[in-house]
């Protein structure tokens, strides 16, 4: 029987990518092919005849996704408030160009991908993903795409829930107060990059020091965190760090107006009724001290500097905002890291430790794991790379409040680990792309396409107040909540395991 032309991956990616070139049209058209083909690729089979056939589920595919971007570029694009198309995106030679790319990229990672060789293949199927990487960021600035932001907030996500993977994923422990270790690590770097405690910004901190303490504050945060929770387990677990996911950023928000007095002096001072006797401690001044100035938040935060003239290259460069190229390859190198120090974790003892305890504590305990130092190093480790990515994210925007710190971070940093696959890194780094540009890019594309046909037909000639009460009903991007919480209950029933599982992992019995 001869095996189906399109296999389902194929379909998925090329009906994906057609939709996705329907709603944005334009410049998306190429970074759209390369995501159908890779996609037709990573379905088809390593051989001659299987090569061939991708090659052209690659060409088809492009040319399919080439009729949705024609019709966005055509026909969407003159709807009412749909973003225009730039004219050198919708040439002939840019459609015929895009088919040639889709029918050369799908047979060349079915190559990879079928590569008999287990280190070959994975290898190079990372460095084509390394090479589209770095290409994108200078493609996407050249075509003013404008994706530049949303990717950049999306790989620092992810960083988190490469972090939360740890403790959710390889140690099975549910924590919903995970949005404190990004606050923590992104008020360590406030205070120490601002001016907002003059004494301590005095000693001008470099940010490429800073980051690092405060991934080990939130570490140590990580584990006086873990230290009471060790004997609960499952809801109970869930509530108390839902509890300390609370308690942070309402600390961070009053510790504007902080004073502390010597307790027995001040015991004494109210007995006796006589507030001279209370000995000042902190804040004695005539205003208390204010640490963290409130709901106004710290600002300005100092950005990362790359200075090598001291080592005799010509190199002295500030990060700047609006500057999106520096500040995608620093968080993209920070999530490589990342990935990288994980998946060698995984491997390791420890890492076999984190599983073992997970899979059935009874029998780990049995087996000799140390239950409790293993759950102290996951939480810890966990939050090592939540303090990292706040660090990151209060340089990245120059400002911190304890506004950006509610309990819905640590639900979607959650919902990228269990959408992606809780213990598979890759799954995790594709949910955490899949829920952020969802979010900040494809669903705002949505609505502009959606509201345009609304204003075209049915509110075209509604009267004024009828036409802004269904525009505001019909908001996409108002439900992206109820979006998110639809698309993990159909996870759960259709695909508990996440859209890439975690494979079986070889181990080295020597280490």
């Amino acid at each position: 029987m001869k095996s189906k032309l399109f296999s389902n991956l194929a379909l998925l990616g090329i009906i994906l990518a057609a939709v996705l070139a329907l709603v944005m049209g334009g410049w998306s058209l190429p970074v759209l092919v390369v995501l159908a083909a890779t996609l037709v690729g990573l379905g088809a089979r390593n051989n001659n005849q299987g090569l061939g056939r991708a090659a052209l589920v690659g060409a088809i595919g492009a040319l399919v996704v080439v009729i949705g971007a024609v019709i966005h570029n055509t026909l969407i694009v003159s709807l009412p408030d749909v973003d225009a198309i730039p004219v050198e995106s919708t040439t002939v030679v840019v459609y015929a160009g895009v088919i040639v790319l889709g029918a050369l990229v799908a047979p060349l990672v079915a190559f990879f991908n079928g590569h008999p060789n287990d280190r070959v293949r994975r290898y190079s199927l990372l460095g084509f993903i390394a090479i589209c990487a770095v290409i994108f960021p200078f493609y996407e600035q050249g075509t003013q795409l404008l994706w530049a932001s949303a990717i950049i907030v999306a790989l620092f996500y992810t960083l988190q829930a490469l972090g939360l993977n740890i403790v959710a994923g390889y140690s099975g422990m549910l924590d919903l107060g995970y949005v404190a270790f990004f606050a923590i690590g992104g008020y360590t770097a406030g205070l120490l990059l601002s001016p907002q405690l003059p004494e301590v910004y005095a000693l001008r901190w470099s940010f490429w020091i800073v980051i690092f303490i405060a991934a080990a504050l939130a570490a140590l945060f990580g584990l006086l965190l873990g230290a009471p929770v060790i004997p609960l387990r499952g809801d109970y677990l869930a509530i108390v760090t839902l509890g300390f996911g609370e308690i942070v950023p309402i600390v961070f928000k009053n510790l504007e107006a902080v004073k502390i007095y010597e307790p027995i002096s001040e015991m004494i001072a109210y007995i006796t009724g006589n507030p001279a006797i209370a000995r000042c401690l902190i804040g004695c001044g005539e205003k208390a001290l204010n640490i963290t100035n409130g709901t106004q938040g710290v600002n300005p935060i100092d950005r990362p500097i790359i200075n090598l003239t001291g080592i005799g290259i010509p190199v002295n460069y500030t990060f700047q905002t609006g500057e999106y190229i520096p500040w995608y390859f620093l968080i993209l190198i920070f999530v490589a890291i990342a990935a990288f120090f994980i998946h060698r974790l995984r491997q390791s003892r420890t890492g076999r430790a984190f599983v073992s305890q997970r899979d059935n504590e009874l029998a780990a305990n049995a087996m000799g794991v140390p239950l409790v130092r293993t759950k102290l190093t996951a939480f810890m480790l966990g939050a090592m790379f939540s303090g990292f990515a706040g660090a990151f994210y209060a340089s990245y925007v120059s400002f911190i409040s304890p506004d950006a710190f509610d309990f819905s971070i640590s639900v979607i940093v959650l919902v990228m680990v269990i959408l992606g696959g809780q213990a598979s890194i890759p799954g995790v780094i594709l949910g955490g792309f899949v829920v952020k540009l969802v979010d900040l890019l494809i669903l705002d594309k949505v609505q502009l396409v959606f509201g345009g046909l609304l204003k075209a037909t049915i509110l075209k000639n509604a009267p004024d107040g009828l036409a802004l009460f269904l525009s505001s009903l019909f908001d996409i991007t108002q439900y992206k909540l109820l979006l998110f919480g639809l698309a993990l209950v159909t996870m759960m029933l259709v695909r508990p395991q996440g859209l890439i599982p975690a494979g079986i992992v070889k181990y080295d019995t020597k280490s």
